[in-house]
Formats: C-alpha cells, sequence, structure tokens
C-alpha cells in the first residue's frame, strides 16, 4: 500500500500557545534520530510525500540536519511545515540546500497568537529564505499560509499588515481575495477557512462522512503511535507502534483495516472522526492532504 503522505512528527514540540491549535504539547518529546531512522527504514517506499509535521516544530531541533541527511539517504521526498519562529541561519541553510524537501510550509497566523516579534521581526528570515530561494532557482515550493478566514472565506483585518509586506517585497499587485496568489515564481500565498481541530470533547458531529485518512494520509507521532490522520495530535485513535510492530504489520490489524473500509463505506466508526469537522472546510485546504 502506498499513501500520498505520511505525517512524521519529529516533536510536539514548538514554543507556541495559538489559539487554533487546541491540543497538548510537550506531551511526547522529541522522536531520536535513531528511532527516525528505525521508521525511515519501513517506510520510505510507502508514500509520495513525507512531511514532519503534525504537532511541534521541526525547525526547533538542534539536530534537524540528522534527520534530514536520513530522509535523504532514505530518497525521501520531503515536506516541512513550520510555524517560521525558528528559522534562523542555519536553519535557512538547510532548507535552502537539501534538493530532497520538495515544499516548505509557513504558518503565518501562528505569528497571531504570540507577543515576542514584532510583524517585521517575524517576517524578515521568512522574506530572506524566499529571496534565496528565488535566486537560487531552487525546484522546490514556498507555501506561506493563512489559514485564518472565516466560513463566508473573508481575512480578518489584521492580515492587511501581512499583506502589505508581502506587496512591497514582492512588488506586485495582488488580489489578496483569492484561496492561492503567486507571488513569486514557486513561492504561493495559500489563504483558507479556519477550521476546528477534531476533540473528543467537542460536539458530536455525525457518524457519516467519507474521510481521506488511511488511503492517502496516516500520522506517525513522536514516540512512534500510528494515527490515521494529521489531524489525530493527541493520538486518541492508537493504531499501533511502528518502533514496537512493523508499519506494514500495523496495515493489516483489524482495527486499521475496519476503520478504512468504514471511511470507504462513508461511514465514521471512531469517535474522534464523529467529532471532526474538517469537511466544512476541505475545499480550501487540498494542501493539507
Amino acid at each position: 500500500m502506498r499513501f500520498k503522505k505520511i505525517y512524521i512528527e519529529l516533536s510536539d514540540i514548538c514554543g507556541l500557545k495559538c489559539e487554533f491549535c487546541p491540543s497538548q504539547k510537550a506531551r511526547r518529546g522529541v522522536l531520536s534520530s535513531q528511532d527516525f531512522e528505525k521508521i525511515a527504514t519501513q517506510i520510505c517506499d510507502k508514500a509520495e510525500i513525507f512531511t514532519f509535521h503534525l504537532l511541534g516544530d521541526p525547525l526547533i531541533l538542534d539536530d534537524l540536519e540528522q534527520f534530514l541527511s536520513i530522509a535523504k539517504a532514505y530518497k525521501m521526498k520531503l515536506e516541512i511545515t513550520t510555524s517560521g519562529f525558528y528559522l534562523s541561519e542555519k536553519n535557512q541553510n538547510l532548507l535552502l540546500n537539501y534538493e530532497n524537501i520538495h515544499q516548505m510550509n509557513f504558518s503565518l497566523a501562528a505569528f497571531f497568537s504570540q507577543k515576542k516579534l514584532d510583524l517585521n521581526a517575524y517576517l524578515k528570515p521568512i522574506l530572506k529564505l524566499c529571496e534565496g530561494h528565488f535566486e537560487r532557482k531552487n525546484s522546490s515550493f514556498i507555501n506561506l499560509r493563512l489559514w485564518n478566514f472565516n466560513m463566508n472565506f473573508k481575512a480578518p483585518k489584521e492580515n492587511e499588515a501581512i499583506y502589505e509586506l508581502l506587496r512591497r517585497n514582492f512588488e506586485g499587485k495582488f488580489n489578496f481575495q483569492m484561496s492561492k496568489i503567486r507571488l513569486q515564481r514557486h513561492i504561493i500565498l495559500h489563504q483558507a477557512r479556519r477550521f476546528t481541530w477534531p476533540s473528543l470533547n467537542a460536539p458530536f458531529v455525525s457518524k457519516k462522512g467519507f474521510c481521506h485518512a488511511l488511503k492517502e494520509q496516516i500520522g506517525i507521532l513522536s514516540d512512534g503511535t500510528l494515527v490515521p490522520c494529521c489531524l489525530d495530535s493527541g493520538g486518541a485513535i492508537n493504531l499501533g507502534n511502528v518502533l514496537e510492530n512493523s508499519f506494514q504489520n500495523l496495515l493489516e490489524t483489524k482495527k486499521f483495516l475496519d476503520l478504512k473500509q468504514g471511511f470507504e463505506r462513508g461511514e465514521r466508526l471512531e469517535n474522534l472522526c464523529q467529532r471532526c469537522e474538517f469537511f466544512k472546510t476541505k475545499s480550501h485546504h487540498k494542501n493539507l492532504l
């Protein structure tokens, strides 16, 4: 079985408290590079793209290059998702120089939930990375994300300051009401509605509904727990542990197969899935999958 994307959480630590991310952080800790290589040997041919994300920020790790190097050795095409707050010069160089990185996602809405930096200081390294990426003519993509629109697809007023900086930096006349805006070669501003992360404490939504989980995507938490999708950041649906059992064996368990077949029938069998509202915004979140 080959997935479109496998999410791999290097740690559940990000150093931020974003209002759109309700999950408790820093419970599982950091995945060691040794354990990552153990996982890589099992999954390197099981997906088109491997995303360093579920919770946490991969750029917070001092030994990030070890993970990038291991992934490169196993020919894993990577996607990096980060808040952008840890985009040091060292990390900029890593992101620009590792050719197995296919896409970098920057969650710009994270800026609005902190008071560490002003907007210019926050965006400066991100825009510097964009400049270096453009000058090098890198084949990878930089995806700047503003996923904070309301259900009517209207941007909050706080986005205007970001738009103005983007206008000045990329010297363009952009229509910021669009969901996808090409700022420069391989540099995209992607906008979408804010969605509510599923939680076992959230109200019941439905037992019916299709999902791409277990068909197009699957996730691995930093403690090795296998979960069905990138939104199960708490590990509510535990499908086993890839550090204790083989990835392939876990794909053949009754729990995995029952859940996958349920999705194929349009049935949500797990409590977390029955409280997930992602389908309401999925048309504007295609890059999440």
